[in-house]
């Protein structure tokens, strides 16, 4: 492999959400005359993403189970269609990026098609509103994870801990790997952030953001609930959602329902979040757990004042504007936070996020460089 560029299979959907995003950012700070990604993808269509990291000298490579009608089915099934992927494209090395120990069933399946080395890369702190399906697959498949992984990172301390064995907690085997960006690319830009509020019609609004897919994780029910009463006590407001997903329409009709439709602004996937966020005023971010959200780190990159729920890792909270506020307290309480920061003045947190290691360059030289000296071993 020392005369090649060295690939490295990723799994990581391509639509817009915050793990793809630092995965491709990623990719954008490699010398890809040396290193490349590569895509593994559970489902066959055309992603958002796709033709980006196609331009990036990416190959996409589909293991779907989508054909398999009952639902249970479908992992046992993906583990042979990984396998076929792995062995085919003679796979050596594979980054994955976990949600839960449910996973393992995924990549024993690349290890059945070949693959000699496997990062696994926690990304998630709870199981939300998973089955007790998942749970239970979880438990029983957590203890295999030192048996088939050889590297092991969680983008905050509570990701590991959730993910991972104690054993490999104690042992310190384990690492953060925080969730870096392109601290210029999305440092505070006041013209930018004109020309986007002019584009999108926001000049004098004050704008509650949020960018995330509609699933239950991200909790947008209840972000609707706290925007009503936003817009209840300020009608001067707009709430701008990015991102697309399977509750999407369900949560455009509870938009009707609550009477704020014409406040909400469903705009969709963009592959321009970084002036994006110059449009907001303040970033909200209820969901039920996280990992440590890189859309967190985005939002306060670019100067965004930021409220997330405490089911979030306190991780997350790398600049003065931010605060963790209780599930349990009711919309009207959210709305006040949510107000407070209407007369924040914005500016640069460039150097704070630089200090605490998110600078995406970091990220990308450290993964270069294990998997270049681990290419040379293979």
């Amino acid at each position: 492999m020392n005369n090649e560029v060295v690939r490295v299979l990723v799994t990581s959907p391509l639509g817009v959400g915050g793990v793809t995003n630092m995965m491709i950012h990623i990719q954008e700070h490699l010398d890809r005359s040396k290193i490349n990604f590569d895509y593994l993808v559970f489902h066959d269509r055309h992603e958002p993403m796709e033709d980006r990291v196609l331009s990036l000298g990416s190959k996409k490579y589909v293991a779907s189970a989508d054909n398999v009608k009952f639902r249970p089915f479908r992992r046992i099934w993906r583990i042979n269609e990984i396998r076929k992927v792995c062995k085919r494209n003679h796979i050596k090395i594979l980054h994955y990026n976990a949600d839960c120990a449910a996973d393992m069933t995924n990549i024993i399946g690349a290890k059945l098609g070949g693959v000699q080395y496997i990062t696994i890369h926690s990304h998630n702190a709870g199981f939300g509103a998973a089955g007790n399906g998942i749970r239970f697959i979880s438990k029983i498949l957590k203890p295999l994870i030192p048996l088939f992984c050889d590297n092991f990172y969680g983008c905050s301390e509570l990701a590991a801990r959730f993910l991972f064995p104690r054993s490999i907690i104690e042992s310190g085997r384990c690492s953060v790997l925080p969730n870096g960006i392109d601290l210029e690319k999305y440092d505070y830009n006041e013209a930018v952030r004109r020309k986007i509020r002019k584009k999108l019609n926001l000049e004098g609004k004050y704008v509650v953001g949020h960018a995330g897919r509609f699933s239950d994780q991200k909790n947008h029910s209840f972000l609707l609930d706290i925007f009503q009463a936003v817009h209840r006590k300020n009608p001067n407001t707009v709430l701008l959602l990015f991102g697309v997903g399977e509750l999407q329409e369900a949560m455009k009709n509870k938009a009707r329902t609550l009477g704020i439709e014409d406040a909400v602004i469903f705009y969709g996937a963009s592959n321009e979040m970084n002036k994006m966020w110059q449009a907001m005023d303040v970033f909200v971010m209820p969901s039920l757990h996280e990992g440590l959200p890189v859309t967190g780190v985005e939002a306060q990159a670019s100067g965004l004042p930021c409220v997330f729920s405490d089911a979030i890792t306190k991780e997350v909270g790398l600049t003065s504007n931010t605060e963790f506020l209780s599930l349990q307290e009711k919309p009207d309480v959210w709305a006040e936070h949510v107000l407070k920061y209407m007369n924040v003045q914005r500016k640069s947190e460039r150097k704070i996020l630089e200090q605490a290691g998110y600078d995406i360059q970091q990220t990308a030289d450290t993964l270069a460089q294990l998997y270049l000296n681990v290419a040379e071993k293979l």
